[in-house]
């Protein structure tokens, strides 16, 4: 392909870095996951706001 048709292309070229396999399996972060979930679990998630005309009932 040219630059031409990779410029018209819809679909993104990505190369991938086969070096980052090796954190597929390692928890990364564990102690911050484990506060986000005992957080959520306490807690809750937010209610979310609505704004604008079409989700108001008048």
């Amino acid at each position: 392909m040219n630059i031409k048709q990779l410029n018209k292309s819809k679909v993104p070229i990505v190369r991938i870095d086969s070096s980052l396999e090796k954190f597929l399996n390692m928890p990364l972060f564990q102690d911050k996951v484990d506060k986000a979930n005992e957080i959520l679990r306490t807690v809750g998630l937010p209610k979310t706001l609505t704004t604008g005309k079409r989700n108001r009932k008048n």
